[in-house]
């Protein structure tokens, strides 16, 4: 396991949908899709850290070494990119 947690962002066609790459391997079981909080609560530990640590956090998709966010539109790209990195800094390391 890598010391550090890198994440890389990529812009898509929705400006409240941002791709974050990161070098840990997130899943191994396939993409994981969750379109609600309420889903996200029930879903893998990754997704119940993610959904009940980050705030502005609306749906996710998990695969490999990729999330797919969208985000509430009052929440700053920035704000949530900084949270979601500690949350899985916290959670890896």
């Amino acid at each position: 396991m890598s010391e550090y947690v890198t994440v890389e962002t990529f812009a898509t066609d929705d400006s409240n949908v941002l791709e974050l790459v990161t070098n840990m391997t997130l899943t191994a079981e396939g993409e994981e899709n969750y379109a609600s909080f309420d889903e996200g609560d029930e879903g893998t530990p990754i997704a119940q850290m993610l959904f009940n640590g980050v705030r502005g956090l609306r749906a996710l998709t998990i695969s490999e070494h990729t999330l797919r966010i969208t985000r509430d539109p009052d929440i700053t790209w920035e704000e949530l990119v900084d949270e979601v990195r500690d949350a899985l800094r916290d959670f890896f390391l």
